[in-house]
């Protein structure tokens, strides 16, 4: 069984999850030229599957009802936060791939916090998990680095 304090921190995690997907959604055209059309569908995919594991230990864990709630209340800062940051540059995957600088830091660390807890619980399966997690978001992190650095040479020129 898993405590308040995991089912809340599982919570951000699933809202990172669901702003991840819905940026995926709304900044689709952009995403796919920054990242390329089959590396996009694989972030889709990847992403996907962290929110069913998510879900499903929540679950086991006895912590949905707290998990999806934190989830609702983070999602909404962090749409908050990346609307205000994006505005009306969806069109704009430049601006996407900032705006995933500032996202997969956050997730990033918030994955961590969540291993942390993981090898408190001794709990294999939330530590591969998060092990991914943290993983992945270093992966997007460095992806949206090495666009952003592409862009900075080619801009510096035109």
């Amino acid at each position: 069984m898993m405590n308040e304090f995991v089912g809340k921190k599982l919570g951000e995690l699933l809202a990172f999850n669901r702003v991840g997907t819905d940026t995926y959604e709304k900044g689709r055209a952009s995403l796919v030229i920054a990242l390329g059309g089959e590396k996009f569908l694989d972030v889709e995919e990847k992403n996907r599957m962290h929110g069913e594991k998510i879900m499903r230990l929540a679950t086991e864990g006895g912590v949905i009802d707290v998990t999806l709630a934190k989830a609702t209340a983070t999602e909404e800062k962090l749409k908050s936060m990346r609307d205000l940051y994006v505005a009306d540059q969806w069109d704009n995957p430049t601006e996407l791939m900032e705006w995933s600088g500032f996202f997969e830091g956050a997730a990033i660390v918030h994955w961590a916090l969540m291993r942390g807890a993981a090898e408190g619980l001794n709990h294999e399966g939330l530590l591969a998990l998060t092990e991914e997690g943290v993983n992945w978001h270093y992966e997007m992190l460095e992806m949206a680095e090495g666009h952003l650095e592409t862009i900075g040479q080619s801009k510096s020129i035109a």
